[in-house]
């Protein structure tokens, strides 16, 4: 392997949405019931995590999961509605509570010494800002965001997209980490990319499929990737 190219995911890859997905969580149960549905937060989350792990929302963002979720709580036709009054809660919890994951700065510092460093990520422009502040911009010389460029994952041409402004030629000299079996390690693997999965996440409820949605490395935390990439380095030698 060459000098190593590695991509990020950001949404609970480097970017921790717990406390937005907590406060998600409360917002839309509230007005769930609002809306009739007499639903407890236990069985709340059931069907949430349902809908995750049966990949009911695809590539789309928390909006999806929204119209989903309504589909089997909610009287037919209140999935728009309840999106709509939801959107004020969305937008202020970004802005609120999405922050880094205590060790991606560090974790980027490191690796940074040691291969290049991009982002591949289906995100909204505000996340731009969050890179900014939170001054980990960087160490990124590729940045490609899906709502900027106007293709989102699993779609292999914002990776292709990604590996031309990276000046990477083949995709083995290529490592993508993300949370998502479906829209970061399938896709990944199918171009012959190295994948690390990091599951501190809730998409830790998706399951393999197939045998490409096998990452070559799985992680609990951040901090561990310095680690796998000696191992991948050393397997390439």
């Amino acid at each position: 392997m060459k000098r190593p190219f590695m991509f990020f995911d950001l949404g609970q890859t480097l970017v921790n949405e717990w406390d937005f997905i907590n406060y998600f969580d409360k917002e839309f149960l509230e007005i769930l019931n609002a809306f009739g549905a007499r639903i407890d937060s236990r069985n709340y989350r059931a069907v949430r995590d349902s809908v995750i792990r049966n990949r009911q929302i695809g590539h789309e963002s928390v909006r999806k999961l929204v119209t989903e979720v309504c589909k089997l709580i909610s009287q037919p036709g209140y999935g728009k509605i309840i999106t709509k009054r939801l959107e004020p809660q969305i937008e202020e919890g970004r802005r609120k509570f999405l922050r880094l994951f205590d060790d991606a700065e560090e974790t980027l510092n490191v690796l940074s010494r040691q291969l290049d460093l991009g982002i591949i990520a289906n995100q909204t422009k505000d996340i731009v800002r969050l890179l900014e502040d939170s001054n980990i911009s960087r160490f990124f010389k590729v940045k490609v965001i899906s709502s900027e460029v106007g293709i989102a994952k699993p779609d292999p041409r914002i990776f292709h997209l990604a590996m031309d402004l990276a000046a990477v030629n083949c995709p083995k000299d290529c490592i993508m980490v993300g949370d998502r079996l479906d829209t970061d390690i399938r896709p990944a693997n199918a171009l012959g990319m190295k994948t690390i999965r990091t599951t501190n996440s809730l998409f830790k409820l998706q399951e393999p499929m197939s045998g490409l949605e096998r990452p070559t490395y799985t992680i609990a935390s951040l901090s561990e990737i310095p680690y796998v990439l000696k191992r991948i380095i050393k397997t390439a030698e």
